[in-house]
């Protein structure tokens, strides 16, 4: 489903195209696809450094933000335009993980036009900068850091910490958008040859993880809910704070007013309050956090799913040689996905758990704040004021202690939604049945090997 438009060549959702490399980025194997787009034939890749698709409009930084990824034992991923040996270029979104010896990167038509357009917009500042800099006189080596510094500056600007949190915003949608345009692992009639047994393994597994890529979008409506609570959560806390405060400096000039221990209740049940809002907003920054990253390695494990589901069956039509390294490469990316994943999804399913504990807490405690809080202004309205503090303003301090009151925290709603929804949204993953697929899967590649 190949075209050309201007210089730029074009391709289809269901043509995912993989290589592979040694530490170095020296290309060992390659799919159909990528050397169709590439222009080049399997033996001239073999061999090459992986840069021999590289285009100049590429930005320097973006390659070295990826690689600083890499050595730490991350997945990156990268919007990045290559050039084709015919002088075309083309556009990809590409993931690349770590192996035991190299590297598997996997890519995919770019879909996410509303993140996509504003990154190539990026690029091209950057790039226009990192010329400007090398013209100066300065090393590759110094151009890629500066374009690193200057497009981590542009990714902040989005909002995005670095580019594993930028990573972890652009998988899901793009894997979102391939099932949507219908993109699964291939069926085909089974029998008992080695990579029959391998794609019929690949579609069992991609059949185990669809509730959790269905769940991906109630992921991002819960991290979206998260995040909006997070930033509000300060001026709640100050609230909470400021009542504590209020009570000890006014009260009621009646000396049998029950005010002053009304107050000493409400400066206690405050301080409490303060302490769990505390413990909570960190509960709900985990949370966060942790659900992202099971968004994440749940998109990676299904995009290399389907990697090696249409790798296989390109495999049993005869489009591809039959390859036990590339499809072992591709096993192994997805055990790594694996064991990446379970743990984030007992995490977040802990963690929404103890989310649930906290915010009926939370609530208890905040409501026996404002109750005693409002009697306590109820008392000074009927009884008169006195400062505590010598030249404080006592009305002005009853005025601001009303609105208080009748503000109260209303912010508790929305937390009864979020706890609601977290316990809702996160899915158990079963571990052992995809762990057995796989091992069938090893199992099969050795035979084939040996």
């Amino acid at each position: 489903m190949e075209y050309v438009d201007g210089n730029e060549r074009r391709f289809g959702a269901a043509d995912l195209f993989f290589s592979t490399t040694d530490a170095k980025g020296i290309i060992r194997r390659t799919n159909g696809v990528f050397n169709t787009l590439s222009r080049y034939s399997a033996e001239q890749l073999s061999g090459a450094p992986h840069n021999i698709i590289r285009h100049d409009d590429m930005p320097a930084g973006a390659f070295r933000l990826m690689w600083d990824e890499l050595e730490q034992g991350r997945t990156a991923c990268v919007y990045v335009l290559n050039r084709a040996q015919d002088g075309l270029d083309y556009w990809v979104f590409a993931t690349v993980t770590p192996l035991a010896d190299g590297y598997l990167s996997v890519r995919v038509r770019p879909s996410n036009h509303a993140l996509f357009d504003p990154i190539k917009q990026m690029y091209a500042r950057v790039r226009a900068a990192e010329r400007e800099y090398a013209a100066q006189g300065h090393s590759r080596h110094e151009v890629g850091e500066y374009g690193a510094r200057l497009l981590s500056e542009e990714l902040g600007k989005e909002r995005f910490r670095g580019l594993h949190s930028f990573a972890r915003a652009a998988l899901p949608r793009e894997l979102a958008l391939l099932v949507a345009e219908g993109v699964r692992v291939p069926h085909r009639a089974e029998s008992d040859s080695p990579m029959s047994i391998i794609l019929s393994m690949m579609g069992a597994i991609e059949r185990d993880t669809d509730e959790l890529v269905h769940q991906l979008g109630d992921y991002q409506d819960l991290i979206n809910g998260l995040g909006l609570w997070t930033t509000g959560v300060r001026s709640v806390i100050d609230r909470a704070a400021r009542v504590g405060s209020l009570v000890t400096e006014v009260t009621s000039p009646d000396l049998d007013s029950s005010a002053p221990a009304v107050a000493e209740r409400v400066r206690e049940r405050s301080t409490q309050a303060v302490a769990l809002l505390q413990q909570f907003n960190s509960s709900l920054v985990a949370l966060y956090e942790v659900v992202s990253e099971v968004r994440f390695r749940a998109s990676m494990m299904r995009l290399h799913t389907l990697m090696a589901g249409i790798f296989a069956a390109a495999v049993l039509d005869g489009d591809e040689d039959d390859s036990a390294d590339a499809i072992g490469d591709l096993a192994e990316a997805l055990m790594a996905d694996l064991e990446s994943l379970v743990p984030s999804c007992r995490n977040a399913a802990d963690l929404a758990k103890r989310l649930d504990a906290d915010m009926r807490s939370l609530v208890s405690n905040l409501d026996r704040v404002k109750r005693p809080f409002q009697r306590w202004i109820r008392a000074l309205r009927d009884e008169g004021t006195q400062p505590l503090t010598e030249g404080a303003d006592a009305g002005a301090l009853l005025r601001e202690a009303k609105e208080l009151g009748e503000q109260g925290f209303p912010e508790t709603s929305t937390l009864a939604e979020l706890a609601a929804k977290a316990r809702g949204v996160v899915v158990p993953l079963d571990e052992p049945v995809i762990r057995e697929r796989v091992a069938t899967v090893r199992e099969v590649l050795a035979r084939m090997q040996g």
